[in-house]
């Protein structure tokens, strides 16, 4: 059962909302206090709303950070992607443009929750993540902010080098039958064409172009999996207020040791946030 919204402790629910007739189901995170900006948060490739474990902490990183948000007056919503974790659908059946539209879904729930100021909207994406919420930036210029975590920035670059390039061009040549993928840690999952056909067309850093809100971009100069300079292409592509961090992180944020470095980039993130123009309002 919700929290007293005039609690002291910050409240957690499971909320849902319908997407093409589909329910997406999230975790609100409110903090305390009157309505509070709010922070959209969207996991990475194959992952779920609450993302992966931290060893030291007992709790995925996007669990992790929301208590953290929620600590510097930032409430936040963490969703399941159609075809992931509790929401609807099939996971072979995702695409760029499914998390778009959940995404975008996402922003029009908050819009209307009266827990949160849906004046202050901002959106985080980690990895896949970060290219969905360059493309809702883009698309809809409504965010106050966007944040891109270890952002994928060349889709076909980044996921030939992940699945294999053999299995990627299977998956573009195959329009009948899902492809079946095996990732580096052995899990199997399986996609349609469309989504290979995405990978092969869409370009996040023309989608930014169109985004002129406060853009903030975090690379990891230990990340293997986002080619280097990906965060300087995406600024250099951004038409506005933005700022570029690299640090000594891995794609996980180092969290397989502590939390120490996604410590540091949730305080640089919500720095950057509060310090903009755009905190104060934008529709």
């Amino acid at each position: 059962m919700p929290k007293d919204r005039n609690s002291n402790e910050p409240s957690e629910e499971v909320v849902a909302f319908d997407v093409q007739g589909e329910r997406v189901v999230g975790t609100l995170r409110l903090a305390t206090g009157k309505p509070q900006p709010v922070i959209l948060l969207f996991p990475g490739f194959g992952g779920v709303r609450d993302e992966l474990q931290i060893p030291s902490q007992g709790k995925g990183i996007f669990a992790y950070i929301a208590g953290s948000f929620a600590s510097l007056g930032f409430s936040s919503l963490r969703i399941d992607f159609r075809g992931s974790g509790e929401s609807d659908g099939l996971f072979e059946n995702t695409t760029y443009s499914s998390q778009i539209a959940d995404g975008i879904a996402a922003m029009e729930f908050l819009r209307s929750d009266p827990r949160v100021d849906g004046h202050r909207i901002f959106l985080l994406g980690w990895s896949q993540g970060g290219l969905v919420a360059a493309a809702i930036g883009g698309r809809t210029n409504r965010p106050s902010g966007i944040a891109l975590w270890a952002a994928i920035g060349e889709p076909s670059v980044s996921f030939p080098a992940l699945i294999g390039r053999e299995t990627y061009l299977r998956g573009l040549a195959e329009e009948s039958i899902a492809t079946e993928i095996v990732m580096p840690w052995g899990a199997r999952l399986k996609l349609r064409h469309p989504f290979f056909q995405e990978v092969a067309t869409h370009d996040p850093f023309d989608e930014i172009k169109a985004y002129d809100g406060p853009l903030f971009v975090a690379e990891g100069s230990l990340d293997t999996a986002i080619p280097a300079g990906t965060g300087r292409k995406f600024v250099s592509a951004h038409n506005g207020d933005n700022e570029l961090r690299i640090s000594p992180m891995d794609h996980a944020f180092n969290t397989s040791r502590g939390t120490e470095a996604l410590d540091a980039l949730v305080m640089a993130t919500a720095n950057f946030f509060a310090l903009r123009p755009a905190f104060l309002k934008r529709t």
